[in-house]
């Protein structure tokens, strides 16, 4: 575990460094807050994996400010401030600015050890510096009319439900996104437009609030219900939002638009696995060439993309072998057609497998799922416990 301190103190930052030290940790840097130098300037500089900051009263509403910033661009950083005040008024003001502990200033080195110790045992410090996040996947249409939507909503319903995986699931399909009608009555209180428009108090607590309960461990963030040619979503807020998602779940299933923006690629930059959705028709195969040339062109290698036919009949003009060879990638998964069951599911907003089980596209989806069925990291303490230790 590497240790930054910000303190006002030289004394102080000598103290904390004796006692982290005592206890194996190793503190990588120190520095020395005045009155000249803004707190947001010292945290452009922060290294390690997690911060410990001295706060005083007069700066420590600007202060937590500045700290849920620091908090939304640099998640995987734990951090802990050090206050006069530990009243109620405070320890909410810091949980709600993702502070993890408040420890009383000046601290008695029992207590600063034993925060440390807590840190390190809910073992979200690893190795390597970054906490565990969620694995993440984003599925891609070649052409409208693909069955997109319906596979990766009932993949993430089955990784919810069937695989125990603590599933969310972004729509981010802005102008004509309507997942949320696959897999429940819709709509939602919330939408993701919505919750990005808030994007700089986004944290657990107002996530948990904004999303859609689809089942016990699936949530669900709607794209806005109606069409508006005014929405948009930046790269960095879109970034923003999936590293806070990425930390609170297991998996993340993301449906893309087709279309090639900073947005479409960031999101595309964040899947651990994005599924190409065809058909064995030729329009379909021409754009999958184009999708796989572009997603090898912005540096994905061919272990990240999966191509997956959708409505495969083995009587059509077109063949797998003959899909391989034009647009260049292996075929990962053909899914059958099965329109009774998916048309039964689409028309109640139901997922598939509590029409029919047994279903073959069932059948693909539960595979394509066992990919991601390796146990996960724990999750985190409730916020209370988190702040009061």
């Amino acid at each position: 575990m590497k240790i930054s301190l910000i303190s006002w103190s030289v004394t102080q930052l000598a103290v904390l460094t004796g006692i982290a030290k005592a206890q194996g940790y190793e503190v990588v840097q120190t520095q020395l807050r005045d009155t000249e130098h803004s707190l947001q300037n010292l945290l452009q500089e922060v290294a390690g994996n997690v911060l410990v900051v001295e706060c005083n009263a007069a700066l420590q509403k600007k202060d937590l400010g500045e700290l849920e910033r620091f908090i939304s661009e640099k998640s995987h950083i734990v951090v802990l401030i050090l206050s006069e005040n530990r009243d109620a008024d405070t320890l909410v003001a810091a949980m709600q600015s993702g502070i993890r502990e408040v420890i009383f200033s000046p601290p008695d080195a029992t207590d600063f050890a034993a925060a440390l110790k807590r840190v390190a045992q809910r073992k979200e410090i690893f190795n390597d510096e970054v906490k565990a996040q969620a694995k993440t996947v984003a599925f891609v249409s070649c052409k409208g009319g693909s069955g997109a939507t319906f596979l990766a909503t009932n993949f993430a319903y089955i990784l919810a439900e069937e695989m125990g995986k603590n599933t969310a699931f972004l729509d981010l399909d802005l102008q004509c996104g309507d997942a949320v009608y696959y897999v429940s009555p819709g709509p939602s209180k919330s939408d993701i437009i919505e919750i990005t428009r808030q994007i700089e108090r986004l944290d657990a607590k107002l996530l948990a609030s904004s999303v859609l309960h689809v089942a016990p461990n699936f949530d669900l963030l709607p794209a806005p219900e109606e069409p508006d040619a005014t929405y948009n979503m930046s790269a960095s807020a879109l970034k923003q939002l999936t590293d806070i998602v990425r930390n609170q779940y297991d998996m993340v299933v993301m449906d893309l638009e087709r279309v090639f923006n900073p947005m479409t690629t960031q999101a595309l930059d964040t899947a651990d696995v994005i599924y190409i959705v065809m058909e064995n028709l030729l329009p379909f195969v021409r754009d999958a060439k184009r999708i796989v040339a572009k997603c090898r062109a912005l540096g994905y290698s061919d272990h990240k993309i999966r191509l997956v036919v959708n409505r495969y009949e083995l009587n059509g003009n077109i063949d797998i072998t003959q899909i391989e060879k034009a647009v260049g990638l292996k075929v990962s998964y053909t899914i059958r057609s099965s329109f009774p069951d998916v048309a039964k599911a689409i028309n109640t907003g139901v997922p598939i497998i509590h029409v029919n089980p047994k279903n073959s596209v069932v059948d693909v989806l539960r595979t394509m799922a066992e990919e991601f069925a390796t146990p996960t990291h724990s999750k985190q303490a409730s916020w209370w416990d988190r702040i009061t230790g």
